[in-house]
């Protein structure tokens, strides 16, 4: 759920130059106070934020899809009910984030210091000082690194703690190579896959998935069972879906073995349109597993998980900052946000504070 814009100013979570997205589906960059710092806490201004292109974009444009604009989200229940959406616009989001500390009201931050987050498209934040010491950037590690410890490499992390290491010893499938998908495939191969192979409708991704040691798989034909030709029927226990197609959902359950598993991390939208239980799901056993961050594995906690992505990044077994991406001042954050709807030229987007 978002909180409203003018909330997040007082408490200093947002300040400076801030990406907003408007009630009429826009995207703009707007100016606002920065809040006195309380003691205990520290000041971060961005040096850059990353656009999370599968959540974000369910936001913008007229046809926002985002499931938050359309109904209630009761926490108690946990369900979608009738009544006011969740979300009231303009709302200031994003959760990949890097910069560096230039005011602290607590001796254990030193102003200078790097640090990363899940602040939002803004110049400003204040983090507690507890967090900020918890997510100092080692030395090692670049500012285009950062950007994706603190939520994107533990979504993957989380991903495939969830294949309960049936993965290990066997190729995996991953469907979208996006950000989650590219993440999603080095955590698996780092954790015991033998090969990953890289499923993705535009040649562009799947050049950059063989750039990070992936083996693409051409979209021509039935793909599926060109795989299970050439790898066996009971080769592949686990496939993940990131792309958040309902389309290449049942491509993963068609690709798995028999009472084989399926992660699902894509942001699904709207109706299943192209999901038929009635075929492989049913006849083959297939079971299908949330590996969403909103819902941590039981091995994890959130500090555990974030140490192990940041373990992941320092020992190199995970390719972060190399990825592709398009940089823009804040200024122009929405001619970034209309160049993410053009994925076979542009993988993500980052913008810089200058």
């Amino acid at each position: 759920m978002t909180t409203h814009i003018d909330d997040l100013v007082a408490r200093g979570e947002i300040g400076g130059r801030t990406v907003r997205i408007l009630e009429n589906g826009e995207v703009d960059c707007h100016e606002y106070p920065v809040a006195p710092l309380p003691d205990g806490f520290v000041r971060v201004r961005s040096d850059r934020t990353a656009v999370s292109p599968g959540t974000e974009l369910t936001y913008v444009g007229r046809g926002a899809t985002n499931p938050y604009l359309h109904r209630h989200w009761d926490p108690e229940l946990r369900l979608f009910v009738e009544g006011a959406p969740s979300v009231e616009y303009p709302i200031a989001f994003g959760y990949r984030a890097a910069g560096v500390v230039v005011e602290s009201h607590d001796a254990r931050v030193r102003k200078g210091a790097r640090v990363f987050g899940k602040w939002r498209h803004t110049e400003f934040t204040t983090l507690a000082a507890d967090d900020a010491e918890s997510q100092l950037l080692p030395d090692e590690l670049s500012f285009d690194d950062a950007v994706d410890l603190a939520q994107m490499l533990p979504i993957a992390v989380n991903g495939v703690a969830f294949a309960e290491d049936r993965h290990v010893g066997s190729p995996v499938v991953v469907f979208g190579c996006g950000p989650i998908g590219l993440l999603t495939g080095q955590v698996a191969r780092a954790t015991g896959a033998t090969k990953v192979l890289a499923v993705d409708r535009l040649p562009a991704r799947l050049e950059i998935a063989r750039a990070v040691g992936f083996e693409p798989v051409t979209p021509e034909g039935d793909v599926v069972a060109r795989l299970k030709r050439e790898h066996g029927s009971e080769a592949i226990a686990v496939a993940f879906e990131c792309s958040g197609s309902p389309a290449a959902l049942h491509e993963a359950i068609r690709t798995v073995r028999r009472r084989g598993t399926v992660v699902a991390l894509g942001f699904y939208q709207g109706d299943a349109a192209g999901l038929r239980l009635g075929e492989e799901f049913h006849h083959n056993g297939v079971e299908i597993r949330s590996g969403q961050i909103g819902n941590l594995h039981p091995s994890f906690d959130l500090p555990s998980l974030r140490a192990r992505a940041v373990e992941l990044a320092r020992t190199r077994q995970v390719v972060l900052g190399p990825l592709p991406r398009t940089e823009l001042p804040v200024e122009e954050a929405r001619a970034g946000f209309e160049a993410l709807r053009r994925p076979a030229e542009v993988l993500q987007v980052v913008f810089r504070y200058g």
